[in-house]
C-alpha cells in the first residue's frame, strides 16, 4: 500500500511545478556567467519525470524520460552543451528539489522518519542521474552517426554574435542532412546573427549536399540569420552553376578570412 505521505509531497511538487521550473530557467540565466538556454520543453518534461517518482511507478517516470529524450535530440541541444554544464545544471536542479523536500520535511514536523527522507533523496537522485547518462547515451550516439557519415556540423561561436560552421570532406547527402538539421538551433542557442559557412575542407559538393547547403541557409534567412559561404573551391562552384543551384543570394567569399574581413572583423595577425 502506498505510503500517504509520499503522494502529500508528490502533491506539493505537482502544485509547485512553476515555482519549480522558474527556478531551473533562473539557475540557466546565471549559469557560471554564461547563459544556457534550454527550449522550455527540455525543464518541463524533467520536472514531470522527477516528480513522477514519487509514485513509485517506473512506468510513468520513463514515459516522461522517453519523451524529454525525443526533445533534446530533437532540438540538438546536447551538440551545444558540454557534458560538464549539463551536469552541472543537474547539480543545481538536484539542489532546488532538496529545498522543497526540505521545506516539507519542516511542515509535517516531526511525522516524517529519516529513512523516508533518504529514500525521497535517493528517488530524486537516481531521476537526475538517469537523465545524465541518457544526455551522454544521446552524445555517444550522435559522434558514432558523425563518424559513419564522416561529416560533423558544429557551430562555432566567433567574437560579437558571430558563428562559423566548419565543414569538411569527406561528405555524403544522407549524413549532411541528418547533421545540418541542428545547425540553426545551434545558432539560436549561441545568440549568432550571422554565421560563415565554410566549405574550404570540402573538395567535390554534389547535387544533393549543395540543395542541403542551400536549404541551410535560406532557413536561417527565415530565422533573421544572416549567411556568408566562403572557402568554395572553384571546381565545386563551376559544378553548382551547371547544376542549377543557385547561391548568388548568399554572400560569398573566397576564404574565411577573406568573409571575416569583409565583415570587418579585424584578425590578430593583421
Amino acid at each position: 500500500m502506498k505510503r500517504f505521505v509520499d503522494i502529500e509531497l508528490y502533491d506539493l511538487l505537482e502544485k509547485n511545478h512553476d515555482s519549480i521550473f522558474s527556478d531551473m530557467v533562473m539557475v540557466q540565466l546565471t549559469h557560471r556567467n554564461r547563459p544556457v538556454n534550454l527550449p522550455k520543453e527540455i525543464p518541463t518534461i524533467m520536472v514531470k519525470a522527477i516528480n513522477s517518482l514519487l509514485l513509485d511507478s517506473s512506468h510513468f517516470f520513463h514515459s516522461h524520460l522517453k519523451e524529454w529524450t525525443a526533445v533534446v535530440t530533437e532540438r540538438g541541444f546536447y551538440h551545444t552543451t558540454p557534458i560538464s554544464c549539463f551536469a552541472e545544471l543537474l547539480r543545481q536542479y538536484r539542489q532546488i528539489y532538496s529545498g522543497y523536500i526540505e521545506q516539507f520535511i519542516i511542515n509535517q514536523g516531526k511525522s516524517i522518519n529519516p529513512e523516508r527522507t533518504c529514500h525521497w533523496l535517493i528517488l530524486i537522485n537516481e531521476g537526475f542521474d538517469q537523465l545524465l547518462s541518457q544526455f551522454i547515451d544521446q552524445l555517444d550516439s550522435s559522434k558514432k552517426q558523425h563518424t559513419i557519415h564522416g561529416t560533423s556540423a558544429s557551430v562555432l561561436p566567433l567574437v560579437g554574435q558571430l558563428g562559423v560552421l566548419p565543414l569538411s570532406a569527406p561528405m555524403h547527402a544522407d549524413g549532411i542532412e541528418l547533421n545540418l538539421k541542428v545547425v540553426p538551433d545551434q545558432c539560436v542557442n549561441l545568440n549568432v546573427h550571422h554565421l560563415f559557412i565554410d566549405l574550404s575542407g570540402v573538395a567535390v559538393i554534389d547535387r544533393l549536399i549543395a540543395e542541403e547547403i542551400s536549404k541551410l541557409a535560406k532557413i536561417l534567412s527565415m530565422l533573421g540569420i544572416s549567411v556568408t559561404i566562403s572557402g568554395m573551391k572553384p571546381e565545386a562552384a563551376l559544378y553548382t552553376i551547371q547544376s542549377g543551384i543557385d547561391f548568388s543570394r548568399f554572400t560569398t567569399a573566397s576564404t574565411l578570412k577573406q568573409a571575416l574581413r569583409n565583415y570587418g572583423v579585424q584578425l590578430a595577425t593583421e
